[in-house]
């Protein structure tokens, strides 16, 4: 996989459209990160379709392991998972189905459930969390104290500036 922008025809089309260095190099820097992050989701979903489950699984599992023993409602795994509730159904309804979680009906409105982890979804996070951090690890090794600094601080900028471009509701 080529992370690199070195097409000097891309740079040549955007000189030609009247853009300036900076904005290229904006584009240089955000395809780089972009290629970046889209080739390490790529593998990740490979490997965990190997062993039969999604991101979104795992960070539903992940959610309810953090909240343990207390039980979230389908509406709270939503605006965690940063997911709509239709999409978060259907990953709840796949997971009740595989035995990971149970629905139970909220202790205090009937009309609601409220999902809890089952043991088979902590034996999958087992399985699962020493992947991510053997992939985390292998991935930040060349990253001192100062580069983790350094980055989180590029990446809070970056977000603040996407954050300001989406529409105001």
């Amino acid at each position: 996989m080529n992370f690199n922008f070195h097409n000097d025809s891309i740079r040549g089309v955007l000189h030609s459209f009247g853009q300036e260095d900076a904005e290229v190099d904006n584009l240089e820097t955000f395809v780089t990160f972009a290629r970046l992050a889209n080739g390490i989701f790529r593998e990740i979903d490979t490997d965990l379709t190997k062993l039969g489950v999604s991101q979104g699984r795992i960070i539903v599992l992940s959610l309810l392991h953090c909240h343990a023993p207390h039980r979230m409602t389908p509406s709270e795994l939503s605006e965690k998972a940063d997911v709509t509730r239709g999409t978060m159904t259907g990953l709840i309804d796949g997971l009740e189905r595989d035995g990971m979680i149970e629905r139970v009906a909220h202790e205090r409105d009937g009309r609601m459930v409220t999902v809890g982890l089952k043991e088979a979804g902590r034996e999958l996070l087992v399985t699962v969390v020493p992947y991510y951090t053997k992939l985390i690890r292998a991935c930040m090794a060349e990253f001192t104290t100062e580069d983790h600094e350094m980055m989180k601080g590029l990446l809070g900028k970056m977000k603040r500036g996407f954050e300001r471009s989406l529409p105001k509701c």
